[in-house]
């Protein structure tokens, strides 16, 4: 349950209030077509608008383009009691309330604060208010930070270091050495610190194992999601940098670089030694290639295959990799049947000209 006024403490630039009493409550947030009188509801367009308050939402977070009734609209009288927000976007006030009806940690037992089947080994280091859930293991020397979460069925291996409000979700890997930030979350059945894949063919085509003895290292604020795997280095470290969030199913190989503040949908995969700069953004499914440099604010579209260096910031996409607007001429060239009828006007140009093929 949460006021007004709560929400208008948040103190956020995204947030102004408007007009309403500060003591409406809300018990939910839902979109508008299932509004009711206990819902929070959060509108961008002028329908939407309009069945809030015909809903009688209690709490309405409106963009600023709408008109609204406390503006003086005539067509939206405000006779429902609703409280008004405005903001300039969205997302980003909803990034701002949202925390406040997530119920994630209840997830978690905080009754008890370390559970009695967990395995901790004495030389292992908790901070102030860890949780350590159920069959949990926390290898030696292992050092977690204040407030830290851990899930129940996560390994913890030797000498790893877990930063402070930390949320490690069940059934996570963390391997020996390897070192999280501050504020990160990780998601289950995401693996940090697998070997990284390095092989040596012989003569024979036997594959001999280069042992991977580095680590990983991730910076604060940083989001793993779910079935995520980052490879351990084969000397030194790969490393992730602050605020950057990875997507469900990313594979970030060894000796990888990434900077800050970057995105990486679903299904992005980096090979080995390969160096990302900060602010960029990859959709889903993209690859890129081993010892492949890609500099600061870069977007590259999604299923695009990156096997080149890209040394200017801008959008991209396509497989091989081409400025945005090359890749839409390229899938106008090849798209709608296209390339099948440019081969038969050639052909017939070749037949009008009485040329031989080669």
């Amino acid at each position: 349950m949460i006021t007004a006024e709560v929400i208008k403490d948040l103190h956020s630039s995204d947030l102004t209030y408007i007009s309403g009493s500060l003591q409406s409550v809300a018990t939910k947030v839902l979109p508008p077509e299932l509004a009711d009188k206990d819902v929070l509801v959060f509108v961008s367009k002028a329908d939407q608008l309009e069945a809030a308050l015909k809903a009688q939402a209690p709490i309405v977070v409106a963009h600023k383009s709408l008109s609204l009734p406390a503006h003086g609209s005539q067509s939206l009288p405000n006779d429902t009691g609703t409280t008004f927000f405005q903001t300039g976007s969205v997302q980003l006030a909803m990034a701002a309330i949202l925390p406040l009806f997530d119920g994630k940690m209840n997830r978690f037992n905080q009754e008890e604060k370390i559970h009695p089947s967990a395995c901790i080994h004495p030389t292992a280091h908790l901070g102030k208010n860890v949780y350590v859930g159920p069959f949990a293991v926390i290898g030696e020397h292992v050092r977690i930070g204040d407030y830290a979460t851990i899930g129940a069925h996560t390994v913890i291996e030797c000498y790893a270091t877990i930063g402070d409000h930390t949320l490690i979700h069940p059934q996570v890997f963390v391997g020996a050495y390897c070192e999280l930030g501050a504020h990160c979350e990780i998601h289950p059945h995401t693996t940090i610190g697998a070997d990284g894949f390095s092989f040596a063919p012989t003569r024979e085509g036997v594959h001999k194992k280069i042992p991977q003895i580095g680590k990983v290292v991730i910076g604060d604020w940083v989001e793993l999601g779910a079935n995520c795997a980052i490879d351990r280095a084969a000397l030194t470290e790969t490393r992730i940098g602050n605020g950057t969030k990875m997507d469900n199913f990313c594979h970030i190989a060894h000796n990888v670089i990434i900077g800050e503040h970057n995105v990486m949908a679903a299904g992005f995969k980096i090979a080995g030694s390969s160096t990302v700069g900060s602010h960029c953004m990859f959709g889903g499914d993209t690859v890129v290639s081993d010892h492949v440099t890609i500099v600061d604010k870069v977007i590259v579209g999604g299923k695009s295959g990156v096997s080149n260096d890209i040394l200017k910031p801008g959008a991209y996409a396509g497989y091989p990799v081409e400025p945005l607007r090359d890749n839409m001429k390229t899938l106008a060239t090849f798209g709608n049947g296209n390339l099948p009828r440019m081969r038969k006007d050639i052909a017939r140009i070749i037949k009008h000209l009485g040329l031989k093929e080669e």
